[in-house]
């Protein structure tokens, strides 16, 4: 038998029109009494007090509250395996950045220090775009971990990465906005003094002829940035990028890579507080660009195929039925303008 108790308060915050459950879950439809926001703050603040947890949605013009005992996440945190992947994650990189530096340290362990100023940098554009998720995450009440970097050490880069894992249900389309936002613009602020330095440092050779050399395409703040510090660039020659302005280059391609608006991506949570579940609609024209794209980078295929499987899931928000403000919506042209400014059509070219 569903809660009374739960339904006679619900009877003084909604006109209600149906009714159905039972006392472990349950679904109310109606119209929840304006101001929409301030109603539903006052039911969540109820509900709060009870075993039950609510769900707000809009289907077939009546407002839907889906309420039900769900299992209370694992709150203890396990900070040794963060720990320790962030120490991997680090050696890993300073290899790769010795590598990439012409060291060996595989027979001279003392090249590893050739791949520190990589590493370091790197790393700090990572660990504040993960950081940035996490701390306004808590801000928003909800329940996250912190960053699981993820080592590679037989790679060029050293790193797939870091990922978070949220533990609760997102509260609102306004803090998947703020927590989908807050990752990629602290990445980028950090990328950015870490792309001019790198860029001053790196120097202007001959460029080479011969086949196999690894070359970086341009985003166009890269490209602007490498202009503005090297005015004059003589013809047959090029600008080897130092270390650190790899790292750079590297942030701004992982962050313009996240803000695709696509699924489980930061750019996917932003598109979707704004537009929901009609932000399927974004995907034909999004794919078709993708494997356009592969026909400069054949990566771009494979990137299409990732694509397609995190782009099954939506995030599970608790209210969908508060909309963004103007100036929310503002806010999320942010991350796309930086999208445009990281984005680069044909990273690799060999």
């Amino acid at each position: 038998m569903m809660n009374e108790h739960v339904i006679d308060f619900l009877r003084t915050k909604m006109s209600i029109e149906e009714v159905e459950g039972s006392s472990l879950m349950g679904r109310v439809e109606g119209k929840i009494y304006p101001p929409i926001g301030q109603t539903i703050d006052e039911i969540k603040d109820y509900f709060s007090h009870t075993e039950y947890t609510p769900l707000f949605r809009e289907e077939n013009d009546r407002h839907v509250i889906r309420f039900g005992i769900y299992r209370k996440p694992d709150t203890r945190p396990k900070y040794w395996l963060n720990i320790l992947l962030f120490i991997a994650t680090i050696l890993s990189t300073i290899l790769a950045g010795s590598l990439n530096s012409g060291g060996n340290p595989f027979s001279d362990p003392h090249d590893l220090i050739l791949g520190i100023p990589f590493s370091l940098s790197i790393m700090a554009i990572l660990t504040c775009h993960e950081l940035g998720h996490y701390f306004v995450s808590r801000r928003e009440g909800m329940m996250t971990t912190l960053p699981y970097f993820i080592p590679m050490p037989l790679h060029f880069i050293g790193t797939f990465g870091a990922i978070i894992r949220m533990k609760s249900i997102v509260p609102s389309r306004r803090s998947l906005l703020r927590v989908g936002m807050a990752g990629p613009i602290a990445g980028f602020l950090v990328a950015l003094p870490i792309s001019i330095l790198g860029i001053y440092l790196s120097e202007i050779r001959i460029a080479p002829d011969a086949e196999g050399i690894l070359r970086l395409g341009d985003s166009l703040l890269f490209w602007i940035f490498a202009k503005l510090i090297h005015t004059n660039i003589p013809q047959g020659h090029d600008l080897f990028l130092h270390p650190v302005a790899f790292a750079g280059w590297l942030g701004l391609f992982v962050t313009s890579m996240n803000l695709i608006p696509i699924g489980q991506l930061d750019g996917g949570h932003v598109t979707f507080s704004l537009f929901l579940k009609k932000r399927r609609y974004l995907y034909i024209p999004i794919f078709a660009a993708i494997i356009g794209l592969g026909l400069l980078w054949l990566g771009w295929f494979i990137w299409a195929l990732v694509a397609s499987f995190i782009a099954r899931r939506d995030p599970v928000i608790q209210d969908t039925l508060t909309p963004l403000t103007t100036r929310q919506k503002i806010y999320a042209l942010i991350p796309f303008v930086i999208l445009v400014l990281t984005f680069v059509p044909q990273p690799f070219v060999i």
